[in-house]
């Protein structure tokens, strides 16, 4: 009888331990707003983290918006847009990114303040 309550016990120990372990993982929400020509949304676009296995990656809806879940906020993204693609780098305490393909501004938010101005290098053209 002792045994069986030791393996019950072992086996809410291990429930317990999975339950805390998944609730500390920090999944982090980044959302994106890819706009083109005068402030039209751009649909489909594809944001592609780089370098993950498996591959992070999203497309934006018909409002030019787009999320992504991630773990690590220190990273490189890539958007992509029929043809040409724009590099730029995610950091920490972003969780808004808005790009505006006209101007070639990308503007970084943390709780709804501007945190980080930057010119778009395009490439693939």
């Amino acid at each position: 009888m002792k045994a069986i309550k030791s393996k019950y016990l072992i086996l809410l120990l291990f429930c317990f331990s999975i339950s805390f372990v998944y609730s500390q993982s920090n999944i982090r929400k980044v959302l994106f707003e890819i706009l083109d020509g005068e402030n039209n949304p751009l649909p489909g676009a594809t944001i592609l983290v780089k370098n993950s296995n498996p591959i992070i990656s999203t497309n934006t809806n018909f409002d030019g918006k787009a999320q992504l879940d991630l773990t690590e906020l220190e990273v490189s993204v890539e958007l992509r847009v029929l043809g040409p693609y724009i590099k730029f780098y995610l950091m920490k305490n972003i969780d808004f990114v808005k790009v505006d393909l006209k101007k070639k501004k990308i503007l970084y938010y943390y709780k709804n303040k501007i945190v980080k101005k930057k010119k778009l290098k395009m490439k693939g053209y």
